[in-house]
């Protein structure tokens, strides 16, 4: 019974020391993709020297309606990544709590265990 515990807690004990292990970075996961807009480049302004007022004009109205998508998109992947964090700092609270009841409960599993073999006379 003794070694049966013992590798129990060695199990439980090795593996919240890999969750807690940080010196080895594990591979970058992909990044999902995003549900947002893409994100694409502006336009180019024409040869301010050559250019009509025209072409200017057209340029400015181009620039404002690439600028106001652009700015829809970023306004999208900000909410993403507020919604990611979120998500992560749920899931640290919830591995925490798990890590704290794993180790509160090995600790009564182990008095208990202790009571009994000292009820028994065996140490």
């Amino acid at each position: 019974m003794k070694y049966v515990l013992a590798a129990a807690m060695f199990a439980a004990f090795t593996m919240s020391a890999q969750a807690q292990d940080t010196t080895t970075a594990p591979p970058a996961a992909p990044v999902p993709a995003s549900g947002c807009p893409a994100l694409t480049p502006g336009p180019t302004a024409p040869d301010p020297a050559h250019a009509t007022a025209d072409q200017m004009n057209a340029a400015v109205a181009s620039y404002t309606a690439w600028q106001a998508a652009t700015q829809t998109a970023v306004d999208c992947r900000n909410a993403e990544r507020r919604s990611l964090n979120a998500q992560l700092q749920a899931r640290t609270a919830e591995l925490q709590a798990a890590q704290t009841a794993n180790q509160a409960a090995a600790a009564a599993f182990q008095a208990q265990l202790d009571a009994f073999h000292a009820r028994r006379g065996r140490h």
